[in-house]
């Protein structure tokens, strides 16, 4: 019996681990956002176009990289956090769960296909040319990330889904241990006050 209870634990902080690896990634989006929005609107004209194309186009790729980074710790695992969150909507109660929540797992499996079609067109070219230099290399990140980059984009946007799915499972989990206890009895003197 211990040994389950320590595997149940292991996989509950693994999880863990993994919800923590999700907020990181989407700190680090919104910082990169945020960085890309300030240049953009310094660099745009009043109806977008950039001033410099060409430095605009370098910067975007910077931003498209910084986000692509952001979200590598996190690929791997993340169709199992899409399952975990699918099955956890089923423990929680009717009335916690957002109706956007089923739609918004739904954008984040297929932008999560998308991902993992521009990471294995990637590393066909790199299998391909194994002897690329290091500017073709970059160039082929830079095709990668640009490719992905509405799908990152959903993961932006609708990541969060995903860490309001735990929490709420979380919460739910919490309310029926409390339910199931038995309240403390009464002290022996909380029987015996007196009345003025």
């Amino acid at each position: 019996m211990p040994h389950f209870a320590r595997s149940g634990s292991a996989a509950v902080a693994g999880h863990q681990e993994m919800i923590s690896r999700l907020a990181a990634f989407l700190r680090a989006a919104d910082a990169a956002l945020d960085a890309w929005d300030l240049y953009s609107d310094e660099h745009t004209d009043l109806d977008g176009w950039p001033y410099e194309p060409d430095a605009y186009d370098d910067r975007k790729a910077e931003r498209d990289q910084a986000v692509w980074a952001a979200l590598d710790p996190v690929r791997e695992e993340a169709g199992v956090l899409l399952e975990a969150a699918e099955a956890d909507l089923e423990r929680i109660a009717i009335p916690s769960i957002q109706t956007r929540w089923m739609w918004q797992l739904a954008q984040l499996r297929g932008a999560l296909n998308s991902i993992e079609a521009a990471h294995e067109e990637y590393q066909e070219f790199r299998t391909a040319q194994p002897q690329a230099d290091k500017d073709a290399l970059q160039a082929a990140a830079d095709f990668r990330n640009a490719e992905a980059w509405h799908a990152l984009d959903t993961w932006i946007l609708h990541g969060r889904a995903v860490l309001e799915i735990h929490t709420a499972t979380v919460r739910a989990s919490a309310g029926s241990r409390i339910a199931t206890t038995p309240p403390p009895a009464p002290s022996p003197s909380a029987s015996h006050t007196t009345r003025r």
